[in-house]
């Protein structure tokens, strides 16, 4: 039996490029830099994005966060689906690696 349902890819985006109204899943890396109850704030070199998650990081750990990007009256609002860790994560590396 097969599903007709496909699910849109994650695209990779940088916080500064999130569209809302093009992106419908992405996935961003960065740093944890504040991880609270339902929420994270996710760091990227490119600017700060606020993460709705019940995913349990540190401040400080490194993820990718696989988002369903929702457009809002004051911009957008990001809900992860899936969250990453990526431990030892160079990213300063990362970055020139992967986005030049």
């Amino acid at each position: 039996m097969t599903s007709d349902y496909r699910r849109m890819p994650a695209i990779n985006r940088r916080i500064n490029e999130i569209d809302p109204d093009k992106d419908i899943r992405i996935r961003l890396t960065g740093i944890v830099l504040e991880s609270g109850t339902g929420k994270i704030v996710l760091d990227d070199s490119t600017g700060r994005a606020e993460i709705v998650s019940e995913e349990s990081v540190k401040t400080g750990d490194a993820v990718r966060a696989f988002c369903r990007v929702f457009s809002s009256e004051t911009g957008y609002e990001l809900r992860a689906e899936i969250i990453q860790h990526m431990p030892g994560l160079d990213m300063p590396l990362y970055n020139k690696i992967f986005h030049k």
